[in-house]
């Protein structure tokens, strides 16, 4: 399954949501907005071209039209069918790829106390095919009913279930079978934050895991962004900041215990990954209480 990549955030905004039956003969007009138009089929099918590419959506699927693309029906429909339809507004994709390809495991930077904004991050929408209908029709349904007596009152919630509705998708896209790479950097990740504060051997991987390390850290690049030691320090520098913050232990006493007993060593990663030095950080925290 092809997915829309989307920077968040901000998050997608709902512009609005409807329902309705096509007959036979009905055929969508052509048009070109600066919307996303996301189009359910519950039964029947629907026939779409956006740009120079044709879609059919039948029963039980979706089609995501891209805003600034052109968007209009390629045939009309043969059969009576149930469309739902939802329209939110937000940039465009930042690309296409296939569900198996997305880096499900990538690490986010960690809020801090110091941000004044949040740290860039993705979201993943598909773009056609099959989606758990099921699942999806109570949400569509409220939406419906809400947007069709839209009060000060509602405005909220329904922005809320807009948000629970994507991410139902994104949980779709991601349920997809997954290759044995992106398997093996899961349970890389895995074995590593159960024995993050134990010495780095990759021997230790390569016999627990039964593959070579060099296939286990290509794995592990692709879907976390990380080598596995990479993801060891970023690991022990999270319990760092943990220990910096809430005791009054050393900087070399908390170095110890999160496995870099090389202070200078610490420090340096430290402040790769905070932007300061482990005291900086401590005096920082003293000065928010």
């Amino acid at each position: 399954m092809k997915c829309l990549e989307l920077a968040i955030p901000p998050l997608p905004s709902l512009v609005t949501v409807g329902h309705a039956m096509w007959l036979p003969g009905n055929c969508h007009f052509e048009r070109s907005f600066d919307v996303y138009d996301v189009i359910f089929v519950k039964s029947g099918a629907m026939y779409m071209r956006e740009d120079r590419e044709e879609y059919v959506i039948r029963g039980g699927q979706l089609l995501v039209l891209e805003p600034g693309k052109t968007h209009a029906g390629s045939a009309p429909c043969t059969e009576e069918t149930e469309v739902y339809w939802v329209h939110f507004k937000h940039a465009a994709a930042l690309r296409r790829l296939d569900a198996k390809d997305i880096p499900w495991s990538a690490v986010l930077p960690q809020g801090r106390d110091s941000d004044t904004k949040p740290s860039d991050q993705t979201m993943y929408l598909p773009k056609h095919g099959d989606v758990p209908f099921a699942k999806l029709l109570p949400a569509l349904n409220r939406m419906v009913k809400l947007n069709a007596q839209l009060s000060v009152e509602e405005a909220l919630q329904l922005q809320t279930l807009f948000g629970e509705l994507l991410g139902t998708l994104q949980t779709e896209a991601k349920a997809r079978p997954a290759p044995r790479s992106s398997e093996l950097a899961k349970e890389a990740v895995l074995y590593l934050q159960n024995h993050w504060s134990e010495p780095f051997h990759s021997k230790s991987m390569e016999d627990a895991l039964h593959f070579q390390f060099d296939y286990i850290t290509r794995c592990m690049k692709k879907y976390t962004g990380m080598t596995p030691l990479q993801y060891v320090h970023h690991l022990r520098i999270s319990h760092a900041v943990t220990l910096l913050a809430q005791t009054t232990l050393s900087v070399q006493e908390i170095a110890e215990r999160v496995g870099i007993p090389n202070a200078s060593f610490f420090g340096r990663l430290f402040r790769e990954r905070m932007g300061i030095t482990p005291g900086q950080y401590r005096l920082q925290r003293q000065r928010q209480l």
